[in-house]
Protein backbone atom coordinates (compact mmCIF):
# COMPACT_ATOMS: atom_id res chain seq x y z
CA UNK A 1 0.00 0.00 0.00
CA UNK A 2 1.20 3.37 -1.14
CA UNK A 3 2.23 6.24 1.78
CA UNK A 4 -0.78 8.42 0.07
CA UNK A 5 -3.05 5.96 0.14
CA UNK A 6 -1.90 5.03 3.88
CA UNK A 7 -2.47 8.27 4.68
CA UNK A 8 -5.66 9.07 3.03
CA UNK A 9 -7.30 5.84 5.24
CA UNK A 10 -5.90 8.09 8.22
CA UNK A 11 -8.39 11.12 7.10
CA UNK A 12 -10.96 8.95 6.30
CA UNK A 13 -10.88 8.03 9.96
CA UNK A 14 -10.16 10.69 11.20
CA UNK A 15 -13.10 12.29 9.24
CA UNK A 16 -15.72 9.77 11.25
CA UNK A 17 -14.86 6.89 9.63
CA UNK A 18 -13.79 5.15 12.55
CA UNK A 19 -10.80 4.53 14.97
CA UNK A 20 -7.47 2.90 14.44
CA UNK A 21 -4.08 2.97 15.42
CA UNK A 22 -0.96 4.08 13.48
CA UNK A 23 2.21 2.01 14.06
CA UNK A 24 5.59 3.79 12.55
CA UNK A 25 9.07 2.43 13.16
CA UNK A 26 11.16 5.72 14.02
CA UNK A 27 14.55 4.05 14.80
CA UNK A 28 16.17 0.33 13.81
CA UNK A 29 19.17 -1.08 15.49
CA UNK A 30 20.26 -4.42 13.33
CA UNK A 31 19.52 -6.17 10.91
CA UNK A 32 15.89 -6.30 10.72
CA UNK A 33 13.08 -7.04 7.78
CA UNK A 34 11.42 -3.53 7.09
CA UNK A 35 11.83 -0.49 5.97
CA UNK A 36 13.07 2.66 8.37
CA UNK A 37 10.03 4.23 7.73
CA UNK A 38 7.47 1.84 7.61
CA UNK A 39 3.77 2.14 8.69
CA UNK A 40 0.87 0.12 9.71
CA UNK A 41 -2.30 1.20 10.07
CA UNK A 42 -4.80 -0.81 12.34
CA UNK A 43 -8.08 -0.46 12.92
CA UNK A 44 -10.44 -1.30 15.73
CA UNK A 45 -12.62 -3.87 13.97
CA UNK A 46 -9.09 -5.35 12.99
CA UNK A 47 -8.49 -4.45 9.49
CA UNK A 48 -4.78 -3.82 8.74
CA UNK A 49 -3.37 -1.62 5.70
CA UNK A 50 0.90 -1.06 5.46
CA UNK A 51 2.96 -3.35 7.25
CA UNK A 52 6.32 -2.97 9.31
CA UNK A 53 7.12 -6.16 7.87
CA UNK A 54 5.15 -8.78 8.64
CA UNK A 55 5.84 -12.07 11.07
CA UNK A 56 6.25 -12.09 14.63
CA UNK A 57 7.30 -8.59 15.22
CA UNK A 58 4.21 -6.95 13.54
CA UNK A 59 2.15 -9.24 15.35
CA UNK A 60 3.33 -7.70 18.84
CA UNK A 61 2.57 -4.23 17.15
CA UNK A 62 -0.86 -5.24 15.90
CA UNK A 63 -1.63 -6.11 19.43
CA UNK A 64 -0.34 -2.94 21.01
CA UNK A 65 -2.47 -1.20 18.70
CA UNK A 66 -5.64 -2.34 19.26
CA UNK A 67 -5.07 -1.36 22.91
CA UNK A 68 -3.95 2.05 21.60
CA UNK A 69 -7.53 2.17 19.80
CA UNK A 70 -9.34 1.27 22.88
CA UNK A 71 -7.21 4.06 25.31
CA UNK A 72 -6.36 6.62 22.35
CA UNK A 73 -3.32 7.45 24.10
CA UNK A 74 -0.05 7.10 21.91
CA UNK A 75 2.58 5.44 23.23
CA UNK A 76 6.18 4.35 22.38
CA UNK A 77 7.01 0.44 22.24
CA UNK A 78 10.50 -1.84 21.77
CA UNK A 79 10.37 -4.48 19.54
CA UNK A 80 13.28 -7.13 19.90
CA UNK A 81 14.22 -10.02 17.33
CA UNK A 82 16.82 -11.98 19.52
CA UNK A 83 19.03 -15.14 17.38
CA UNK A 84 16.53 -17.33 19.15
CA UNK A 85 13.56 -16.16 17.76
CA UNK A 86 14.92 -15.28 14.74
CA UNK A 87 15.73 -19.17 14.25
CA UNK A 88 12.22 -19.59 15.01
CA UNK A 89 11.12 -18.28 12.41
CA UNK A 90 13.37 -19.48 10.14
CA UNK A 91 15.09 -15.39 10.34
CA UNK A 92 19.22 -14.99 9.94
CA UNK A 93 18.53 -11.27 11.06
CA UNK A 94 18.32 -9.85 14.21
CA UNK A 95 17.77 -6.82 15.68
CA UNK A 96 15.65 -4.15 18.05
CA UNK A 97 13.13 -1.13 16.10
CA UNK A 98 11.25 1.35 18.22
CA UNK A 99 7.99 1.96 17.21
CA UNK A 100 5.59 4.98 18.05
CA UNK A 101 1.85 3.82 18.25
CA UNK A 102 -0.56 6.65 18.13
CA UNK A 103 -4.43 6.93 17.62
CA UNK A 104 -6.37 7.83 14.73
CA UNK A 105 -9.91 8.64 15.70
CA UNK A 106 -12.59 11.91 14.86
CA UNK A 107 -10.89 14.65 15.43
CA UNK A 108 -11.39 18.07 12.80
CA UNK A 109 -7.17 19.16 13.09
CA UNK A 110 -6.42 15.31 12.04
CA UNK A 111 -8.76 14.55 9.38
CA UNK A 112 -7.33 18.26 7.92
CA UNK A 113 -3.65 17.51 8.81
CA UNK A 114 -4.19 14.02 7.12
CA UNK A 115 -6.12 15.32 4.21
CA UNK A 116 -3.32 17.38 2.89
CA UNK A 117 -0.51 14.81 4.27
CA UNK A 118 -1.76 12.59 1.42
CA UNK A 119 -1.93 15.23 -0.64
CA UNK A 120 0.76 16.12 -0.62
CA UNK A 121 2.67 13.05 -0.87
CA UNK A 122 0.15 11.74 -3.77
CA UNK A 123 1.58 15.19 -5.77
CA UNK A 124 5.52 13.92 -5.32
CA UNK A 125 5.76 16.82 -2.59
CA UNK A 126 7.84 16.71 0.95
CA UNK A 127 5.82 17.65 4.11
CA UNK A 128 8.02 17.41 7.71
CA UNK A 129 5.40 15.93 10.60
CA UNK A 130 6.18 16.46 14.42
CA UNK A 131 4.70 14.52 17.00
CA UNK A 132 4.49 14.79 20.66
CA UNK A 133 5.20 11.47 22.16
CA UNK A 134 2.57 12.34 25.25
CA UNK A 135 -0.91 13.38 24.24
CA UNK A 136 -1.71 15.02 28.12
CA UNK A 137 -5.32 16.25 27.92
CA UNK A 138 -6.06 13.19 25.14
CA UNK A 139 -6.17 15.56 22.36
CA UNK A 140 -3.70 15.27 19.26
CA UNK A 141 -0.48 17.25 19.44
CA UNK A 142 0.61 16.93 16.00
CA UNK A 143 2.05 19.89 13.43
CA UNK A 144 2.34 19.89 9.65
CA UNK A 145 4.74 21.76 7.96
CA UNK A 146 4.52 21.79 3.93
CA UNK A 147 5.58 24.32 1.11
CA UNK A 148 2.53 26.49 2.03
CA UNK A 149 0.52 25.51 5.24
CA UNK A 150 1.08 24.86 8.43
CA UNK A 151 -1.79 22.12 10.41
CA UNK A 152 -2.12 21.29 13.90
CA UNK A 153 -0.50 22.86 16.64
CA UNK A 154 1.24 25.42 15.44
CA UNK A 155 1.93 27.34 19.02
CA UNK A 156 3.42 24.57 20.22
CA UNK A 157 7.06 25.87 20.65
CA UNK A 158 8.98 22.33 21.02
CA UNK A 159 6.89 20.99 17.84
CA UNK A 160 8.08 24.05 15.73
CA UNK A 161 11.78 23.64 17.28
CA UNK A 162 12.29 19.59 16.30
CA UNK A 163 10.64 20.23 13.15
CA UNK A 164 12.87 22.90 12.48
CA UNK A 165 15.89 20.96 13.54
CA UNK A 166 15.17 17.98 10.73
CA UNK A 167 17.70 18.01 7.91
CA UNK A 168 16.01 19.08 5.05
CA UNK A 169 17.23 16.00 3.35
CA UNK A 170 16.41 13.06 5.83
CA UNK A 171 13.76 10.75 4.94
CA UNK A 172 14.18 8.42 8.03
CA UNK A 173 12.66 9.67 11.40
CA UNK A 174 14.09 11.55 14.08
CA UNK A 175 13.01 9.84 17.30
CA UNK A 176 13.27 12.29 20.59
CA UNK A 177 12.75 12.27 24.04
CA UNK A 178 9.32 14.68 23.68
CA UNK A 179 8.81 14.67 19.96
CA UNK A 180 8.77 12.26 16.87
CA UNK A 181 9.78 14.01 14.18
CA UNK A 182 9.50 12.66 9.89
CA UNK A 183 9.76 13.71 6.67
CA UNK A 184 6.21 12.36 4.35
CA UNK A 185 8.00 12.23 1.26
CA UNK A 186 6.30 11.44 -2.23
CA UNK A 187 7.03 9.28 -4.60
CA UNK A 188 9.37 10.63 -6.82
CA UNK A 189 9.30 11.17 -10.22
CA UNK A 190 10.35 9.73 -13.70
CA UNK A 191 10.49 10.88 -16.77
CA UNK A 192 11.38 8.14 -19.71
CA UNK A 193 12.20 9.42 -23.15
CA UNK A 194 11.32 7.02 -25.41
CA UNK A 195 8.42 4.81 -25.14
CA UNK A 196 9.95 1.63 -26.99
CA UNK A 197 10.78 -1.63 -25.23
CA UNK A 198 13.36 -0.86 -23.04
CA UNK A 199 11.38 2.35 -22.38
CA UNK A 200 8.37 0.36 -21.50
CA UNK A 201 9.83 -2.13 -18.96
CA UNK A 202 11.68 0.49 -17.49
CA UNK A 203 8.10 2.15 -16.99
CA UNK A 204 6.74 -0.98 -15.39
CA UNK A 205 9.74 -1.80 -12.98
CA UNK A 206 10.08 1.63 -12.30
CA UNK A 207 6.55 2.06 -11.25
CA UNK A 208 6.66 -1.21 -9.55
CA UNK A 209 9.33 0.16 -7.48
CA UNK A 210 7.69 3.22 -6.24
CA UNK A 211 8.19 6.01 -8.46
CA UNK A 212 5.84 8.20 -10.55
CA UNK A 213 6.27 7.55 -14.20
CA UNK A 214 6.20 10.10 -17.54
CA UNK A 215 6.71 8.72 -20.71
CA UNK A 216 7.25 10.95 -23.94
CA UNK A 217 7.29 10.23 -27.38
CA UNK A 218 7.44 11.36 -30.74
CA UNK A 219 5.03 8.38 -32.02
CA UNK A 220 1.90 8.07 -31.41
CA UNK A 221 1.68 4.56 -31.55
CA UNK A 222 4.42 4.97 -28.92
CA UNK A 223 2.70 7.09 -26.80
CA UNK A 224 0.03 5.48 -26.19
CA UNK A 225 -1.37 5.31 -22.31
CA UNK A 226 -3.00 1.55 -23.27
CA UNK A 227 0.05 0.64 -23.88
CA UNK A 228 1.87 1.79 -20.93
CA UNK A 229 -0.67 0.81 -18.25
CA UNK A 230 2.10 1.66 -15.47
CA UNK A 231 3.00 5.16 -16.62
CA UNK A 232 1.24 8.02 -14.78
CA UNK A 233 1.39 10.65 -17.93
CA UNK A 234 2.29 9.75 -21.27
CA UNK A 235 3.24 12.39 -24.25
CA UNK A 236 3.61 12.80 -27.61
CA UNK A 237 5.52 15.43 -28.67
CA UNK A 238 8.51 16.63 -30.87
CA UNK A 239 11.69 15.69 -29.32
CA UNK A 240 13.30 19.36 -30.16
CA UNK A 241 10.64 20.69 -27.79
CA UNK A 242 10.02 18.70 -25.25
CA UNK A 243 8.87 21.74 -22.93
CA UNK A 244 5.75 19.68 -22.29
CA UNK A 245 7.48 17.33 -19.76
CA UNK A 246 8.28 19.91 -17.32
CA UNK A 247 11.40 18.11 -15.89
CA UNK A 248 12.28 19.60 -12.69
CA UNK A 249 15.97 19.29 -10.55
CA UNK A 250 13.85 16.89 -8.10
CA UNK A 251 13.27 14.44 -11.34
CA UNK A 252 14.74 11.44 -12.18
CA UNK A 253 15.16 10.74 -16.03
CA UNK A 254 16.39 8.31 -18.43
CA UNK A 255 16.96 8.59 -22.29
CA UNK A 256 16.15 5.70 -24.43
CA UNK A 257 15.02 6.84 -27.72
CA UNK A 258 15.77 4.98 -31.19
CA UNK A 259 18.08 6.92 -32.14
CA UNK A 260 21.33 8.77 -31.10
CA UNK A 261 20.51 12.02 -32.75
CA UNK A 262 17.00 12.17 -30.52
CA UNK A 263 18.98 11.37 -27.17
CA UNK A 264 21.64 14.09 -27.85
CA UNK A 265 18.94 16.59 -28.80
CA UNK A 266 16.92 15.75 -25.57
CA UNK A 267 19.94 15.43 -23.41
CA UNK A 268 20.94 19.26 -24.63
CA UNK A 269 17.49 20.29 -23.37
CA UNK A 270 17.24 18.39 -19.98
CA UNK A 271 20.88 18.32 -18.88
CA UNK A 272 20.76 22.26 -18.12
CA UNK A 273 18.21 21.59 -15.67
CA UNK A 274 20.44 19.33 -13.28
CA UNK A 275 17.93 16.53 -12.88
CA UNK A 276 18.47 14.28 -9.64
CA UNK A 277 19.53 11.46 -12.09
CA UNK A 278 20.24 11.60 -15.84
CA UNK A 279 20.58 8.61 -17.36
CA UNK A 280 21.08 7.49 -20.93
CA UNK A 281 21.08 4.54 -22.71
CA UNK A 282 24.30 3.31 -24.86
CA UNK A 283 28.01 3.04 -24.74
CA UNK A 284 30.82 5.07 -23.72
CA UNK A 285 31.76 5.69 -27.43
CA UNK A 286 28.10 7.48 -27.34
CA UNK A 287 28.60 8.85 -24.50
CA UNK A 288 31.72 10.72 -25.35
CA UNK A 289 30.46 11.75 -29.26
CA UNK A 290 27.56 12.96 -27.25
CA UNK A 291 29.13 15.24 -24.71
CA UNK A 292 31.08 16.64 -27.67
CA UNK A 293 27.48 17.79 -29.34
CA UNK A 294 26.79 19.00 -26.29
CA UNK A 295 29.84 21.27 -25.94
CA UNK A 296 29.19 22.04 -29.47
CA UNK A 297 25.67 23.51 -28.69
CA UNK A 298 27.29 25.22 -25.81
CA UNK A 299 25.52 22.93 -23.01
CA UNK A 300 27.15 23.82 -19.60
CA UNK A 301 30.25 21.25 -18.56
CA UNK A 302 28.93 20.62 -15.08
CA UNK A 303 25.67 19.54 -16.44
CA UNK A 304 27.60 17.34 -19.50
CA UNK A 305 29.52 15.76 -16.69
CA UNK A 306 26.30 14.48 -14.84
CA UNK A 307 25.00 12.54 -17.60
CA UNK A 308 25.32 9.06 -16.36
CA UNK A 309 25.81 6.30 -19.82
CA UNK A 310 25.87 3.80 -20.45
CA UNK A 311 22.94 4.13 -17.81
CA UNK A 312 21.94 0.92 -15.77
CA UNK A 313 23.78 -1.10 -13.57
CA UNK A 314 26.44 -3.42 -14.47
CA UNK A 315 24.67 -7.12 -14.23
CA UNK A 316 25.07 -8.09 -17.39
CA UNK A 317 21.79 -7.50 -18.59
CA UNK A 318 20.55 -8.39 -22.54
CA UNK A 319 17.19 -8.19 -23.13
CA UNK A 320 14.74 -5.19 -22.11
CA UNK A 321 13.16 -6.50 -18.82
CA UNK A 322 16.92 -6.89 -18.01
CA UNK A 323 18.22 -3.70 -19.22
CA UNK A 324 14.99 -2.16 -16.72
CA UNK A 325 16.15 -4.29 -13.74
CA UNK A 326 19.16 -2.65 -14.34
CA UNK A 327 18.54 1.20 -14.71
CA UNK A 328 16.45 1.35 -11.79
CA UNK A 329 18.12 -0.43 -9.54
CA UNK A 330 21.14 1.98 -10.24
CA UNK A 331 18.18 4.97 -9.81
CA UNK A 332 16.91 3.24 -6.14
CA UNK A 333 20.66 3.42 -5.31
CA UNK A 334 20.74 7.28 -6.02
CA UNK A 335 17.11 7.87 -4.31
CA UNK A 336 18.22 5.85 -1.43
CA UNK A 337 21.90 7.86 -0.95
CA UNK A 338 20.34 11.08 0.37
CA UNK A 339 18.03 9.04 2.85
CA UNK A 340 21.53 7.15 3.78
CA UNK A 341 22.11 8.71 7.19
CA UNK A 342 20.40 6.72 10.01
CA UNK A 343 22.66 8.24 12.66
CA UNK A 344 20.96 9.21 15.72
CA UNK A 345 20.42 13.03 16.97
CA UNK A 346 22.16 14.06 20.24
CA UNK A 347 19.33 14.83 22.53
CA UNK A 348 18.57 18.05 23.12
CA UNK A 349 19.94 18.99 19.52
CA UNK A 350 16.20 19.53 17.83
CA UNK A 351 15.38 21.88 20.69
CA UNK A 352 18.50 23.86 19.53
CA UNK A 353 20.83 22.12 22.77
CA UNK A 354 24.48 22.60 22.35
Amino acid sequence: MSLAALLHECARLAAGGGVGALASVVRRRGSLPMSASAKLLVTADGARFGTIGGGCLEAEVMERALDVCERRLPVCTQHSLNAELAGDYGLTCGGTADVFIEPVFPHAMLAALYAEAAAVVARGDRAVLATARTWPDGAPAKLLITATRRIGLDGDASLHAAAAAYEAARETPWFGDEVVVEALVGAPRLVVFGGGHVGARICEAAAFSGFRVTIVDDRAEFADAQRLPWAEQVLCCDLGDVRAAAVMPSDFVVICTRGHQHDALIAAQVAPVFPRFLGMLGSRRKAALTAQALRGWDVDEAAIARIVCPVGMAVGADTPAEIAISVVAQMIQQRRQAAADDRPIAVGEAAGGA
